[in-house]
């Protein structure tokens, strides 16, 4: 029996050893693969990389007042990744394990026949009622009340990287009293990154370029965002947010708070320290133009600034000051009919009435030379109901600085990508120039000197000319510099694989340095024209195109905030488009 015994022991350590050897192995190759998969936000595919829809079908779903929507979904490069940070990498105590992911956000739009406009299809809260496909994740956002399903993240369900083709994706309409038989319907998908919950650092500590930057009171540290709690804003002490008094700002633009003026940052105002999805791309001209498609011939002229009668081949844009269009090839395609009141006589016998019938107008129809670019001169007011309209929110400058930092402790003067360098700085003979220029494949490669490299980002802050050094006078293909081998220097992505966050066009961000921004709550737009956000106050984040000249590389920075509360909200500027986001819940 001993003999047995000793025989069962020895066995055991065998097996023991063999699962401990087999453990090791497999999570040394499940690191390996997660390094891999990780590194993999910070690719692309060197092309333009939309999220596609195909066969689109509504069936009956055996409920009363509702259907299914059901879809293929695919795009090209897509990662879900997670990893570790060490404490001396992010500041605070003890290793920090972070997940992410890109996704697509999928809405639904329908059309009944004579209606003047769009609606936007609400979904099921129920979450059993949608169905994701083999190796797919599924998420439904909701209404801020809870009642209503706005919208669906769609993304990998394990890690990995490569291609999505996610086949029948089924969404449960609650069509109520329509007919879904008699309708048209769209739908529409966006690329979104999730940043995960984490706390994290505003501010970057430069001593040289001061613009404003956050600090940890009236200091040159960086302040540390550890929850989602009210911050007091301006006063000395650490435990303060501040903004280096506002240093190196023009006095037009600076913030109402300082060491002497303290104020209060609302719990409700968005910090970042929650997770939040934000689009991995700013908005393009196609998907600006999918948005002008489903507008009534009213709410087209306030998009775009223009009536839209106008005929065909007329910029679908109108910039504020008219100083050239800047790359903006929206177009009108076909022209709106102007609404206006059609006289009607009724004659009953002896009995004769007149009066008039008020006939709304008739959209347009919009096209986009090229679709795959940034999308300009959009305001805040032009961004706030394209988020409304996708169920999405404007993002917070606290959010900004999250999305593209990450967790790590600041680098003074850094971009996007994590450097306090960008191509072209200290160049004395170089630039960039612009390739197959509106194509999906549009690129930027530079010729000279101190281009891009190991510690040179990517961002097209150079072209070529006589005298302005000017190219390309307008935005690019977003993404333009994510290529298969790219990192996140050369492709210039953020700390998760977020792309133009330093550069392209610049981001509308909600301010703390505005009564009206610090009074932003974090509401989403439920699908409608309605948006709560029209009188919000925003400020100018990332730098954007140069124009007629160099722009000043500073404003690229992650935290320079030298328009931290631009006063010129409803302006459509050159170098100004948008980003939307969404809190995840």
């Amino acid at each position: 029996m001993a003999t047995t015994q000793a025989k069962k022991a020895r066995i055991g350590r065998t097996g023991t050893g063999r699962l401990l050897a087999m453990l090791a192995m497999l999570t040394s190759a499940l690191s390996v693969l997660a390094d891999d998969h990780a590194d993999a936000r910070f690719k692309g595919t060197g092309k333009a990389d939309p999220v596609r829809i195909s066969n689109v079908a509504v069936k009956p779903s055996g409920s009363s007042g509702a259907a299914d929507v059901t879809f293929d979904l695919a795009w090209d490069h897509s990662w879900r990744a997670a990893w570790e940070v060490d404490e001396k990498q992010h500041g605070g105590t003890g290793p920090l394990r972070l997940e992410s992911w890109d996704a697509a956000w999928v809405f639904v739009k329908f059309h009944k026949p004579g209606a003047d406009g769009w609606s936007h299809v609400m979904l099921s809260t129920n979450q059993p009622d949608h169905r994701a496909p083999a190796g797919a994740a599924l998420d439904v956002g909701l209404t801020d009340d809870g009642k209503r399903g706005v919208g669906a993240f769609v993304y990998r369900k394990a890690a990995g990287h490569g291609p999505n083709d996610f086949k029948g994706v089924t969404l449960r309409w609650l069509h109520g009293a329509a007919d879904p038989a008699a309708v048209d319907l769209k739908v529409f998908a966006l690329q979104m990154v999730y940043v995960p919950q984490c706390a994290f650092w505003v501010g970057d500590g430069s001593t040289n370029h001061v613009t404003g930057q956050f600090s940890a009171g009236y200091s040159a540290h960086p302040f540390r965002v550890e929850s989602e709690g009210a911050l007091r804003l301006g006063g000395e002490t650490p435990e303060t947010l501040n903004n280096r008094d506002g240093a190196g700002v023009n006095p037009s633009w600076t913030d109402d708070f300082n060491s002497d003026l303290p104020r209060t940052l609302p719990a409700e105002f968005p910090k970042g320290y929650e997770a939040f999805y934000c689009m991995r791309h700013e908005i393009t001209q196609q998907q600006y133009v999918d948005f002008l498609n489903t507008l009534s011939y009213a709410e087209q002229c306030q998009r775009s600034g223009r009536q839209v009668d106008a005929p065909p081949g007329t910029l679908g844009v109108r910039p504020t000051h008219e100083m050239g269009v800047g790359r903006n090839g929206i177009k009108i395609a076909a022209s709106g009919v102007a609404g206006g009141s059609e006289q009607v006589v009724i004659q009953r016998g002896a009995f004769v009435a007149s009066g008039s019938i008020i006939k709304p107008g008739k959209p347009a129809a919009y096209a986009a030379d090229a679709p795959h670019v940034a999308c300009n001169f959009i305001s805040h007011v032009d961004g706030s109901a394209y988020a409304s309209w996708a169920g999405l929110r404007p993002m917070t400058e606290l959010e900004f600085e999250k999305a593209c930092r990450g967790p790590l402790k600041p680098v003074p003067n850094e971009y996007a990508w994590g450097t306090d360098r960008i191509a072209g700085m200290d160049a004395k003979n170089g630039a960039y120039r612009l390739q197959n220029a509106g194509q999906p494949d549009e690129t930027m490669t530079w010729e000279g000197d101190a281009g891009p490299d190991a510690t040179r980002g990517n961002a097209a802050l150079w072209g070529i000319g006589v005298e302005s050094k000017l190219e390309f006078a307008g935005p690019l293909r977003v993404g333009i510099f994510g290529a298969p081998t790219s990192d996140r220097v050369s492709s210039g992505a953020s700390y998760w694989g977020v792309l133009d966050l330093s550069g392209n066009v610049a981001e509308r961000a909600m301010s703390v340095g505005i009564p009206a921004g610090r009074a932003f709550a974090g509401t989403h737009g439920d699908g409608g024209g309605a948006f709560p956000w029209k009188d919000a106050g925003f400020g100018v984040r990332g730098g954007g195109y140069p124009h007629g000249g160099s722009l000043l590389p500073e404003r690229f920075r992650t935290s320079d905030r030298s328009f931290g509360a631009w006063p010129h909200h409803d302006a459509r500027a050159y170098a100004q488009g948008f980003r939307c986001v969404r809190t995840a819940r």
